[in-house]
């Protein structure tokens, strides 16, 4: 299986988003089991973080207070940006609304 990568980030890396907001929203969705944001069927791994540097994090930068980054994995169905799955699509909508920026696809 290929992967996508993309995230959300905040505009400065001083500025944070609420992580329970976070949390909360992707629990409404109904697509994760318990407080595990990755699903299967569709593959979506979502992974708030509060990082020091855009392009040097790992999954130990997690904080339950405070997220400046969100990192996403998703499978080849969204590859070259065809988005082909609506709960996807309703995840990304509904954090694109929530955090108040645009998802970015990696490179």
């Amino acid at each position: 299986m290929d992967y996508v990568y993309f995230h959300f980030r905040t505009r400065d890396i001083s500025e944070t988003w609420d992580t329970a907001a976070i949390e909360d929203f992707l629990r409404s969705t109904g697509l994760f089991p318990a407080d595990q944001f990755t699903s299967q069927n569709p593959f979506l791994s979502i992974s708030p973080m509060c990082v020091k540097d855009y392009d040097n994090w790992s999954g130990k930068d997690y904080d339950p207070e405070k997220t400046n980054y969100i990192g996403i994995v998703t499978s080849d169905n969204w590859y070259w940006g065809i988005r082909k799955d609506p709960r996807i699509q309703a995840v990304f909508d509904g954090l694109e609304a929530l955090l108040h920026t645009e998802i970015q696809e990696d490179w």
